[in-house]
């Protein structure tokens, strides 16, 4: 079956935090996807809606605090987005609580739009200015942090 939202290269931001991430976001939403058309009971939907809900705290944590550190020239724009997300979200699992079969189509739909519009168009500039920081920091294939922090 093919997923819901499929990974490539062309989502790739550049940088290797941020795209382990990313593959992670894309991993639960496929869940969510799954969950929903495959008539998996409320308490089910809602432990993958939870979990993705905690690990997109964990991924705009570190976003924020990578533009912090790199001094982002965008970075308050950028925080913005992902504030509106927190509340469109919100008002997704309102509507959810109430008809959870309506609601959680247009959850996953949602969710698939704005996540891969967001990297295509946000996250590639975010990722574009992170390597241009720095000779090594934030080649794919090295860690930002550890590049930064010397570990």
């Amino acid at each position: 079956m093919k997923e819901f939202i499929e990974w490539s290269d062309t989502l790739s931001v550049g940088v290797k935090e941020i795209d382990d991430q990313h593959r992670s976001l894309v991993d639960m939403v496929n869940e969510l996807n799954a969950a929903v058309h495959g008539g998996w009971g409320k308490e089910a939907r809602q432990k993958v809606i939870d979990k993705l809900i905690d690990y997109t705290r964990v991924h705009f944590a570190t976003e924020e605090s990578l533009m912090s550190i790199a001094d982002y020239p965008n970075s308050e724009a950028h925080k913005k987005q992902h504030e509106d997300l927190i509340v469109r979200v919100k008002e997704y699992l309102k509507q959810y609580a109430q008809n959870p079969d309506s609601s959680s189509y247009d959850l996953i739909f949602f969710l698939k739009r704005w996540l891969t519009e967001h990297i295509m168009r946000d996250d590639k500039s975010l990722g574009e200015y992170l390597v241009k920081r720095g000779s090594s920091i934030g080649k794919a294939k090295r860690s930002w942090f550890r590049d930064l922090f010397r570990f």
